[in-house]
């Protein structure tokens, strides 16, 4: 087993502990000689002007992971083989529904710790883990569903990450059909169980500063109308604060096969059935008509993207600049975990656009600041709404979660602090990327990966 990372740098006192760093990324853009003061509690007391010598070079916040299926990680390499020319996200799930079914709490708790370690190791320091590997057998007993969450709580804390876990609501195998094919039982949760599933995670698994629970039924084919209704009224009423995650239109079956049962596509029957407002995160929302795009623009709701994914099953791309043109909110996440990169997932979205359009510079930022910092910016801010946590920012109140990037190696030599994040972002070159802090303590104190 991996050794866990020890904090090297936290407030021994009552007195905020103090990082001087040479540039910050603060919400209105980019200050020199700065200032972070944190408190013990992890939260950033104040970001004032500083001089005299830094102990830190370029610190941004660090980049929020909307969307993780941990136990994915074991399936790294096991799934890039031709087995057929129909090969799609459908036979794809075959094997991960194989893998699932094996998943033991010590399985668990060590498949997310090196996922988490590794998120934390690139820049991640929130995940949100849309967690359905219950391992029940019956949908109305939650004993191993409690030991489930409780490991993927366990391997977030070792590798100190902060954690949003949305345990998942999974209870049909389809669009009006009644029950789970046996390869999907290991997911399934009766509706009342499952809410007690997350009372239980609120009030008994004594949650620290880094850990919060949210909601997340799976998909519109996997729970219905009243059990979306039930999941919503239950949040409105016992955790308001909490924020709603559920896969929409990720496959054109998915889309065609709701049409079909409802008359509606999925973002429509959504949006007709639940009041969807900020509070929802949407994953993935591929296949959108012009009406859909517009209404999640003005509902206030996150759409969170995860191009590694996407594109590794085949799903298709989310018109991200006309979304952003609309005054859309969008975050991005790591999905299946074949990728643990943020740079990599934004990349991929900006390249996107650009071959589908056929230009640079698909979403027409200004120049005030480089296109790869605006992006990341955006992202910070989705993830900071999908998660419903005060993060993704340097300010006064927030968490004290950052990544530093050094001016010290040569990819850097000669570049300001904002083309610096953007090579990062363009490259991914690991050179770029130093020290990473939660709740104001060092993660990685070498800087390794």
């Amino acid at each position: 087993m991996p050794t866990d990372p020890t904090p090297s740098a936290t407030p021994t006192n009552g007195d905020p502990f103090r990082l001087h760093a040479e540039w910050v990324l603060l919400p209105d853009g980019w200050h020199q000689k700065m200032t972070v003061s944190i408190t013990r509690d992890g939260v950033i007391h104040d970001v004032s002007p500083a001089a005299g010598p830094t102990d830190c070079q370029v610190i941004i916040p660090g980049m929020i992971n909307a969307h993780s299926h941990a136990f994915q990680r074991g399936l790294l390499g096991k799934t890039q083989r031709f087995q057929r020319p129909e090969d799609d996200f459908w036979s794809w799930r075959s094997g991960m529904y194989r893998a699932a079914g094996a998943m033991t709490p010590e399985d668990q708790e060590n498949i997310a710790y090196r996922a988490f370690q590794g998120m934390v190791s690139r820049g991640y320091t929130t995940v949100c883990e849309f967690h359905y590997t219950h391992g029940a057998v019956q949908m109305d007993h939650a004993e191993i569903p409690v030991l489930m969450s409780e490991a993927v709580l366990r391997a977030a804390d070792r590798a100190g990450i902060r954690i949003r876990l949305l345990p998942v609501c999974y209870q049909r195998a389809g669009f009006g059909q009644s029950a789970l094919q046996p390869q999907q039982r290991p997911f399934g949760l009766a509706t009342q169980v499952y809410l007690r599933l997350i009372d239980h995670l609120v009030s008994e698994s004594g949650l620290t500063s880094l850990q919060s629970v949210g909601y997340a039924p799976h998909s519109l084919r996997a729970v219905d109308l009243d059990t979306l209704r039930a999941i919503s009224d239950h949040r409105n009423s016992c955790h308001p604060d909490a924020p709603i995650h559920i896969h929409v239109a990720e496959q054109v079956r998915e889309v065609n096969e709701c049409v079909l049962s409802t008359r509606k596509r999925p973002i429509e029957y959504l949006m007709a059935s639940v009041r969807v407002d900020t509070s929802w995160c949407l994953i993935h929302a591929t296949h959108t008509t012009g009406k859909e795009l517009s209404d999640l623009a003005a509902s206030g709701a996150t759409v969170c993207l995860c191009p590694t994914t996407e594109g590794d099953l085949g799903d298709g791309f989310f018109p991200l600049s006309d979304f952003v043109r609309q005054g859309g909110h969008w975050a991005i996440g790591s999905d299946s975990n074949i990728c643990l990169d943020p740079t990599e997932e934004i990349r991929m979205l900006d390249w996107q656009q650009r071959l589908h359009q056929r230009k640079r510079n698909p979403f027409r930022f200004d120049g005030s600041l480089a296109a790869g910092t605006r992006l990341y910016l955006q992202a910070l801010e989705g993830g900071r709404r999908a998660s419903a946590l005060p993060v993704g920012r340097i300010a006064t109140g927030d968490r004290a979660d950052f990544v530093e990037l050094r001016q010290d190696v040569p990819i850097s030599r000669d570049l300001s602090p904002d083309e610096i994040l953007s090579a990062w972002v363009y490259s991914g070159d690991a050179s770029l990327k130093g020290r990473v802090w939660t709740d104001g303590v060092e993660r990685n104190p070498s800087g390794s990966h």
